[in-house]
């Protein structure tokens, strides 16, 4: 009981001192791996683990894991870039950088000696994301037709983008050794998910007539909500002197609570509505509504090979589809002027959030090699494509999803054992770029008659970064 006491106490808190201005990738599963060697390894462990990563990776393989410890991770980021080039003429790029820190795991297991049943628990960090950029123009377009207003007019416009999105993962994990050979595990999930979003947009067009009127249209939408999320995942494990296998299925996510809300703001002056320049508006909020995240079926498969100092880990991870879904929405009240305004807005969407992924396999391999007794070198190379799904990019709802390109992973470090600590260290590197991200409303109202209907837009985006891992095992006591 003391130890579980300790276990306890020191996860609670180390999440509590969890810093909340990290950057990580919102449509990605596989940015952050789990555990200091699993990190390393890129998450090649699915046969074998060795350490309590077990609980995330593969709960069959639990039962074989040889003492109980407490285990914390930390990646950190010197670096993280974002580069998306500008859509129209005029716009300078957009960069986001970060520099930050922050435990990925903290876990332990708790078995009797020699017990073929053990539970082991933790938290992860899996997703921890925040985004802010805005951009201005100030230049002179062709912007209004003309016939109302000849030449190009002088054209100011402003665009904003902010989201910051966050997921905690509380794991309850048991694992059993049917015999020397097999093991069986099942880890329970409890995934809390945050997200705050806002997008806006701007325009003023000064026109080219008698009295030089000024045309300003903006738009506001935002989106927030907290939901809580339940998914298991079975595992079994097989084990021999040279060879590991293992395979997992998690299940889709169940939704357990959720509360968010949603609102949209859209004003005009002397804006083209209907054919003619009016003033217009319309504005509409709900707050206390239910929320339903969804996460889809993963099947992994993984092997593990040593042979002499060297280890070699391979891992196939499977994520299904997740069809285009309603994450909250609402129903519109009376909140135009003049009577339409919603419809053409869109009102069955204006008050709606939807998500939904595609179906991503990706793939790890991880090399280790015992320099010494207790000195180990470790590297591994995974992929890390993202499940934006660009079918989303046609609907007139609120999508919350940006990072729409594919990584890949580079990870090299050494692990050092002394006594009861185990220290492991490594650079990480990461990269992807996206040739035809999607930009839809930012800046498609220079040309006037689509302010109602943007068209669609594309952009190259890049993503390099370049960090630090530090990871911390301390063994409590061997179990046999």
């Amino acid at each position: 009981m003391r130890h579980l006491c300790l276990h306890v106490g020191l996860i609670v808190t180390l999440v509590g001192s969890m810093p909340s201005r990290v950057k990580a990738q919102d449509s990605h599963y596989a940015t952050h791996q789990f555990g200091a060697r699993s990190n390393l390894m890129g998450g090649a462990v699915v046969g074998f683990a060795k350490d309590n990563s077990s609980i995330y990776y593969n709960p069959g393989s639990l039962s074989f894991v040889d003492s109980n410890s407490i285990t914390l991770t930390t990646n950190m980021y010197q670096m993280e870039r974002i580069t998306i080039a500008a859509p129209v003429p005029g716009l300078e790029q957009i960069k986001s950088k970060q520099v930050a820190s922050i435990p990925l795991m903290v876990s332990g297991m708790i078995g009797q000696r020699k017990s073929r049943f053990k539970i082991g628990y933790g938290v992860i960090s899996p997703l921890s994301f925040r985004y802010r950029t805005s951009n201005r123009i100030s230049s002179r377009f062709p912007v209004v037709n003309d016939t109302i207003s000849p030449g190009a007019e002088a054209f100011v416009g402003h665009t904003s983008l902010y989201s910051s999105l966050s997921e905690v993962q509380g794991i309850l994990a048991f694992g059993y050794k049917l015999n020397r050979h097999w093991g069986l595990g099942l880890s329970n999930f409890a995934i809390g998910r945050t997200q705050d979003f806002s997008k806006s947009f701007e325009t003023h067009v000064t026109l080219n007539d008698a009295n030089q009127n000024v045309s300003g249209y903006s738009v506001l939408r935002e989106a927030n909500y907290f939901h809580l999320r339940y998914a298991a995942k079975a595992g079994v494990c097989y084990r021999n002197k040279k060879f590991f296998a293992g395979l997992t299925v998690r299940s889709p996510s169940i939704s357990v609570a959720g509360n968010g809300g949603i609102s949209a703001e859209v004003v005009g002056t002397k804006a083209l509505y209907n054919g003619s320049r009016t003033d217009f508006s319309a504005f509409d909020s709900k707050e206390g509504l239910k929320v339903k995240y969804k996460t889809p079926l993963e099947v992994v498969l993984g092997f593990n090979w040593t042979y002499r100092k060297s280890t070699i880990g391979f891992a196939l991870e499977y994520h299904a589809r997740q069809k285009i879904y309603t994450v909250l929405s609402a129903a519109t009240s009376n909140f135009e002027n003049p009577v339409g305004l919603s419809q053409t807005l869109g009102a069955q969407d204006i008050l709606r959030l939807q998500d939904g992924a595609k179906p991503v396999t990706n793939f790890s391999i991880g090399y280790e090699y015992a320099i010494t007794r207790n000195l180990y070198l470790i590297t591994s190379f995974r992929t890390n494509r993202s499940f934006y799904d660009h079918d989303l990019d046609n609907l007139r709802s609120v999508k919350t999803g940006i990072s729409t390109w594919d990584l890949v992973h580079a990870r090299a470090g050494l692990t050092v054992k002394q006594g009861h600590s185990q220290l492991s260290f490594g650079f990480l590197f990461a990269t992807g770029h996206d040739n035809n991200r999607p930009q839809t409303g930012e800046f498609s109202i220079l040309n006037e008659g689509e302010q109602f209907a943007p068209n669609l837009q594309t952009s190259k985006a890049t993503y390099q970064s370049l960090g630090f891992m530090l990871g911390y095992s301390f063994l409590l006591f061997d179990l046999y």
